[in-house]
């Protein structure tokens, strides 16, 4: 559209033109402003669950500060969590406001028949305004005041942890100047729709929140940063050398109040004497001189945070037998259901053939050969209990604790929690895995008969893949060969089979793509 004289029909096609080119703008920029405007829905909802998550945290702060008033770190804890939250409300309010005087001053939100005055979940109404926050964060210095208000609020909270535990907190609060030379206020407010201005807002009172949590977080963990602090106490008594002895042998036990603070140190007697203790526990010995149960009585009494003698007792026993059978799991500590767990069993000086072994209900033992059985267990009781005889002479009692197999664990090929993950980690997968994490007892495997992964691209619609076996199906790979940066993969649904047969995996796979 050079200068000079034009012709009518020149001028009609260069007005065309511009026509054309302005509601192409528009649409580019319609689906700009739209991705904001979901951006700040999003920031708003994940506030709320911040919000409730740092009111929980204060509550436990306030009871353990309420139940232990005499307690020096639940006051100072209590104290600065006071300060923590006021710092941090005044700091939300304030991005607040001006959030509200931005959308005010450029029309509100869009109005609906059902909110004709408009609604958070509605659209602003001149969300492609560049000039109004502009002009007043730019040409009148409020972004100056903005800037600053930020570095203040971090320095504020950060100032409610000593030194040490300042550097365990991760605050998105930053104003840092970009490298092109530009001022971190001209990048946030220069050439930015209003939309993008104010999801900006949202995520600063959230970066607020969220640098508030860690801080409570770490204020609650003080509490018990050398003791563990309950509301319950229970005294129990745990035998070092068994509850079978054998005659002139020791019976020893360690007598303690269970889950104690270190604060305060309990006086423990057995049968009304008392026995030395160290750090809470008591060392008990007493040599077996009869056959049969052997009772005791131990008594402990402490003081708690508030000056009040608090008195526990409890009863133990143990029996004294002439031999002892020797009855172990080869395996594991305790049964599980569905498996055939190993059990083997020896009297000393007697041979194994002679040996007769026995289970209450809810097992059964099949004898591989003798002194070797394998115990199943059906889940009908809480604990089975092996004995062992010879000639019809009790020679040995042990009871396990009957569990349920753990149930597996997902994997996406290496990738075995959620979180960020590179693009690298996702397409180098090839399998669904569901593992048994830590579990002791060998041979037993998971194999997964069902999964679903949902990708979720950064810019576009989701879709699922469905699977029935641990190779990943050529579409579920080429979903993951797409990643980029801000996508989103979610493996769930997932069923695999194991020793009791199929199984649901309550857990998923959450991954977000690195930028």
């Amino acid at each position: 559209m050079a200068g000079g004289k034009l012709t009518v029909r020149q001028k009609m096609i260069n007005m065309m033109y511009l026509v054309l080119t302005a509601l192409l703008a528009l649409n580019v920029s319609a689906e700009i402003l739209k991705s904001f405007h979901m951006v700040e829905v999003s920031m708003d909802s994940a506030g709320r669950n911040i919000d409730e998550k740092n009111k929980n945290t204060m509550v436990q702060i306030e009871k353990f500060h309420t139940d232990l008033p005499n307690d020096t770190k639940g006051t100072e804890a209590y104290n600065k969590s006071i300060e923590l939250k006021k710092i941090a409300d005044e700091g939300v309010k304030y991005f607040q406001t001006l959030k509200d005087e931005l959308i005010t001053t450029a029309g509100g939100r869009k109005g609906s028949d059902e909110f004709p005055e408009g609604d958070p979940k509605e659209e602003l109404a001149q969300a492609s305004n560049i000039e109004l926050h502009a002009n007043l964060m730019i040409n009148q210095g409020k972004g100056a005041e903005v800037k600053a208000k930020i570095n203040e609020l971090r320095t504020k909270m950060l100032a409610v942890l000593s030194a040490d535990k300042q550097k365990m907190v991760k605050s998105d609060l930053l104003t840092e100047d970009p490298k092109d030379g530009q001022t971190w206020e001209s990048e946030m407010f220069e050439h930015t729709p209003l939309a993008a201005v104010v999801a900006l807002m949202a995520k600063t009172q959230n970066d607020i929140k969220n640098t508030e949590s860690q801080i409570l977080d770490l204020l609650k963990g003080s509490l018990t940063d050398d003791v563990q602090i309950v509301t319950d106490f229970q005294a129990q008594i745990i035998p070092t050398s068994g509850t079978y002895i054998t005659l002139g042998n020791k019976y020893e036990a360690e007598i303690f109040l269970a889950a104690s603070s270190s604060r305060s140190e309990a006086d423990i007697t057995v049968n009304g004497s008392k026995i030395a203790s160290e750090k809470g526990i008591g060392k008990y010995t007493m040599t077996a001189t009869r056959e049969g149960i052997n009772k005791f009585k131990a008594v402990i009494s402490t003081v708690n945070s508030s000056g009040q003698k608090k008195t526990y007792e409890k009863e133990g026993e143990f029996f004294a037998l002439a031999p002892i059978a020797v009855i172990s799991a080869t395996k594991m500590n305790v049964v599980y259901i569905g498996l055939q767990n190993p059990i083997s069993v020896s009297v000393p000086g007697v041979g194994a053939n002679k040996i007769n072994v026995s289970c209450t209900s809810g097992g059964s033992l099949k004898k591989v050969k003798d002194g070797e059985f394998e115990l199943s267990v059906d889940g009908s009781q809480r604990t089975v209990t092996i004995s062992a005889s010879v000639d019809g002479k009790t020679m040995g009692i042990k009871e396990y604790r009957v569990r349920q197999v753990p149930k597996p664990q997902p994997m996406l090929g290496p990738i075995d929690a959620s979180g960020s993950v590179s693009m690298g980690q996702l397409k180098s997968a090839n399998f669904v895995l569901t593992a048994l994490k830590d579990f002791a007892f060998e041979g037993v495997k998971y194999s997964p008969t069902e999964w679903n992964l949902v990708y979720k691209p950064k810019n576009g619609q989701a879709s699922v893949e469905k699977g029935n076996s641990e190779q990943l199906t050529p579409r579920a790979k080429s979903m993951l060969n797409s990643a980029r940066p801000g996508d989103i993969y979610i493996l769930m649904g997932i069923k695999a089979k194991g020793p009791a047969g199929v199984v649901p995996v309550p857990a998923s796979l959450a991954l977000e793509v690195r930028q």
